[in-house]
């Protein structure tokens, strides 16, 4: 579809998404696909959205602010011989991050930096012995995490190729990958790993400047926290119980950084406190709250407001709950198969979700 120009209001700051209020996002441009998403980034300044799909070794890019094709570069990289699973935007316009396909061989463990203006691969970062799983970038310098199912998070400069910077090791009494992510302000970042046995998790919290040392808080979320706050959302015993052990998969501070947003294999997210880790709140997939396990992770995150979380559904719905109530404030469609991705613009009241196809929700 072809849309009147400006594709929506570039002038709405702050940023307020409201769901509540009629008539509502709707969905304006959509990107066609051919295999599912599995990894979505806007840039920082909300100009462009980064779309990654893993079956086809595709890197797609959108122009926010038209609703269409970037005209200042291609709107597709193909990168057959990395391959390419996660997509992590840089401070660079043109520049971003990107892992490699998980069936590339001894390739399978790097991060690249890539010129997207020109189909360059700039740097090359090797170190990983196992899958890369996350890339968060710092919002203040061009540092930036991996994480990795080698059971290890490592720091690394964008400007220096080879050897990371700083390596965190997950506990001895945890199991499966860690996950990281920098919080709003740069100066900290989070680091989640399983306990043994199902029984909860770990959020370490280190000081960015002086990593070195150590986490300067070790927070623990305990199985039977999530567990209480899953039956008091509406859960029956039997699927609290079970959703409770499901194992992470992503983790995101608000920017406040008062809570923390965390995405589940199992059809359920959930906010921790980010100061001492208690848990707060539960958010499930639409196919209802007996539903004791979902074949597919959960794709979720925060609005830039702090007032809402967005989380995909495996019907092709988004639900759009309210932040501290965990009410559902409305459910959007439009998708025809299971949401995979799904993130917010962080300078306009723009969202993006993807499946197959992508699209932008617009005000």
């Amino acid at each position: 579809p072809t849309y009147e120009k400006p594709f929506f209001s570039h002038s709405q700051v702050p940023i307020t998404m409201d769901f509540t209020s009629e008539p509502g996002p709707k969905m304006g441009y959509v990107l066609r696909g051919r295999t599912p998403a599995t990894s979505i980034s806007y840039h920082e300044t909300g100009s462009h959205l980064f779309v990654a799909s893993e079956n086809d070794s595709v890197l797609r890019i959108v122009d926010c602010l038209n609703g269409g094709p970037p005209s200042d570069r291609p709107p597709m990289i193909k990168l057959q011989r990395e391959g390419i699973r996660n997509v992590q935007s840089t401070h660079h316009g043109h520049c971003v991050l990107f892992s490699a396909g998980s069936q590339r061989g001894s390739k399978t463990n790097a991060v690249y930096y890539l010129s997207a203006h020109d189909n360059k691969i700039l740097r090359e970062f090797s170190g990983h012995t196992g899958v890369v799983t996350g890339i968060s970038m710092s919002p203040v310098d061009d540092t930036f995490l991996t994480s990795s199912a080698d059971g290890t998070v490592r720091l690394w400069d964008i400007g220096k190729s080879g050897n990371n910077i700083g390596q965190m090791t997950s506990p001895q009494n945890v199991e499966g990958s860690p996950f990281a992510a920098f919080d709003s302000t740069g100066l900290v970042f989070g680091i989640s790993a399983a306990m043994n046995g199902g029984e909860g998790n770990h959020v370490h919290l280190y000081d960015a400047r002086n990593f070195s040392v150590g986490p300067f808080s070790e927070m623990k979320v305990t199985r039977q926290d999530i567990e209480a706050i899953l039956r008091r959302d509406g859960c029956t015993p039997e699927s609290a119980y079970s959703l409770s052990r499901s194992e992470w998969i992503s983790m995101e501070f608000n920017k406040s950084g008062k809570q923390i947003l965390i995405g589940t294999k199992s059809g359920v997210a959930m906010t921790i406190d980010g100061y001492d880790g208690g848990a707060l709140r539960s958010f499930m997939l639409d196919s209802g709250h007996d539903r004791a396990s979902s074949s597919q992770p959960m794709a979720t995150c925060f609005t830039p407001d702090e007032r809402s979380v967005i989380c995909g559904n495996e019907n092709g719905t988004i639900s759009c709950f309210d932040a501290n109530s965990g009410i559902l404030n409305r459910k959007l469609k439009g998708h025809v198969d299971r949401i995979g991705c799904v993130a917010a613009n962080p300078k306009y009241a723009q969202i993006a979700t993807s499946c197959t196809n992508t699209a932008l929700w617009v005000w």
